[in-house]
């Protein structure tokens, strides 16, 4: 019974601190100076030095939820003049300060199948690295999101060479446009790895007992809704031993989507029985690369 007085307590200090917020606790970046480094010709993963662009974005406002515009950092590793004849990943990163964090993957999906076989293209979220502003809630996340749409959109790509990859946090807004699909792209294939699934459900977790999170944040999300508007090729990987993305809580989402098998549609799934949240190492590089290009080439 005390135990359940001090939650009650730190619950209702929550609701006083917005500090306490679901929004303080996903979208915590930080400003840093990047590094990018090629590597050389002994690194399996090398990039070529003229292929790396950084490209500041314009994010644009959402006057309905109090966005204003800013000016994001984004990362293109490929040629960018030849964006309108590639195919391209665009990589949504997960709960880290910036990009600096997942330069491996990048290059990686850069390189899978062959040297420059694909053109990645990232972003830094409001308040990540070095982009303007304050990421607040999936809303300002899908207005990122829609920048680096337009980006690729503006250069020639078309959605049936769109992949889009959300790592944890990167898969809210993935997650979200996949079912809305207002963007000037398109979402054919959609790739989530270790996804968080309900702003309820994240709250949940966190505090151990089952309330809504209504009761400190207005920052909501469904991804298992959103999925289930989601016709289009889907890719899911997980670990079962996940104790920041609950396995059994992402599970929803993958059993909430629903290809349009008739249409040639489909999804996979790659779940790692002893793995836990940083899925890449765990199920190995090779591996993970294998399934991404097994996935896209289906």
């Amino acid at each position: 019974m005390r135990k359940i007085s001090i939650i009650l307590i730190l619950i209702f200090s929550c609701y006083l601190q917005i500090s306490c917020d679901v929004d303080a606790a996903l979208l915590q970046g930080e400003k840093v100076e990047y590094n990018f480094p090629p590597g050389d010709s002994s690194d399996q993963f090398y990039v070529d030095t003229d292929k790396i662009f950084q490209i500041p974005l314009l994010s644009k406002s959402d006057k309905e939820n109090d966005i204003e515009t800013a000016m994001i950092s984004s990362l293109y590793v490929g040629d960018t003049s030849l964006i309108s004849a590639d195919t391209v990943f665009l990589y949504l990163h997960g709960n880290s300060g910036s990009l600096n964090g997942y330069w491996g993957p990048i290059r990686q999906m850069a390189n899978i199948g062959g040297h420059h076989r694909y053109g990645v293209f990232a972003i830094d979220y409001r308040g990540f690295g070095n982009s303007e502003g304050k990421s607040t809630s999936i809303e300002s996340m899908r207005q990122d999101l829609y920048a680096a749409l337009d980006f690729l959109e503006s250069k020639g790509l078309n959605g049936d060479r769109l992949i889009v990859y959300g790592l944890s946090l990167g898969s809210l807004p993935g997650c979200q446009e996949a079912g809305d699909q207002m963007g000037s792209l398109k979402i054919e294939k959609l790739i989530i790895e270790a996804p968080q699934t309900t702003a309820d459900v994240f709250f949940q977790d966190a505090v151990g007992i089952s309330v809504p999170s209504s009761m400190v944040t207005d920052y909501n999300f469904d991804l298992v809704e959103r999925i289930s508007q989601y016709e289009k090729s889907l890719l899911w990987m997980h670990g079962v031993n996940d104790q920041i993305a609950l396995f059994e809580n992402a599970q929803e989402i993958y059993d909430a989507h629903q290809p349009d098998t008739m249409n040639g549609e489909f999804k996979q799934a790659h779940i790692l029985p002893l793995g836990g949240h940083y899925f890449r190492w765990d199920f190995g590089y090779e591996n993970w690369g294998k399934a991404i290009l097994d996935f896209v080439a289906n």
